[in-house]
């Protein structure tokens, strides 16, 4: 497991890959395979950090750009099936205490943060599709307008996700991503006239930026989930596999 932060407020990160676990510790139950296994790996975790799996909130994602606030009566959404999860969604956010949010990943990017002023966790997930809605820089203004976030005060957490040299598009994907608000050639090498890699992290840690992050409260994951390592969940790689989970919870 990969740990952000732990301390007496907030424990947030990631979890990896297990060859030693059943279903080599696949947190996602949309992936198929065993789910009694995918659900006691979800308790297995929660025993870890002290919080039991009916605190947990998961979306179903659909690489939108819709983000959903969690209440207390949301606890328990998507922690033992995909039938109740929060539908249509891809950003969670939440004031409450010893609720979990989180969002699966292989290959796209998982985003958390945390406002310690507020006293507000979230967690995105963005794929190119989600980099292309715009999802990070949009669940940073509704937390900002909506929340009273001042973007100071924020901590993220871009964590594992496909590397910029691993990460091959076609030009339809390019010309998506030029039709951003911000000039995206810092974040695009082409290989040919048909070919160029992306660099997603960069991507959304840009649109942080821009929305007022402090650079120095952006700590960025430096694994390449799609390079050959036992660690990773890789669909690119692999194109049938597990997911990882990044999630965070304030304690209390």
């Amino acid at each position: 497991m990969i740990i952000w932060k732990n301390h007496s407020a907030l424990i947030a990160g990631t979890t990896l890959r297990d060859q030693n676990q059943p279903e080599y510790n696949n947190m996602a139950l949309h992936c198929g395979g065993d789910l009694s296994a995918i659900i006691e790996n979800r308790r297995q975790l929660g025993k870890h950090i002290h919080l039991p799996l009916d605190r947990f909130v998961f979306a179903n994602q659909t690489h939108s750009d819709h983000i959903a606030k969690i209440s207390e009566k949301d606890a328990g959404c998507g922690a033992f099936s995909t039938q109740n999860a929060i539908m249509d969604c891809d950003a969670l956010y939440t004031r409450e205490i010893n609720l979990l949010l989180g969002v699966f990943t292989a290959d796209c990017v998982p985003i958390l943060l945390y406002d310690p002023m507020e006293k507000l966790i979230c967690a995105i997930h963005s794929g190119w599709m989600g980099t292309v809605k715009q999802i990070t820089a949009k669940t940073l203004h509704t937390l900002i307008h909506e929340e009273g976030c001042n973007p100071k005060h924020l901590h993220a957490y871009i964590g594992p996700a496909i590397a910029a040299h691993s990460f091959e598009v076609g030009m339809e994907v390019v010309e998506k991503l030029r039709a951003l608000p911000f000039d995206v050639s810092p974040f695009i090498r082409f290989k040919n006239d048909e070919k160029a890699l992306v660099d997603n992290k960069g991507l959304n840690q840009e649109m942080l930026l821009r929305g007022g992050v402090l650079k120095e409260n952006i700590t960025i994951d430096k694994n390449d989930t799609f390079a050959k390592n036992e660690s990773f969940f890789s669909y690119r790689r692999d194109h049938q596999c597990g997911r990882h989970l990044s999630f965070i919870v304030q304690k209390g």
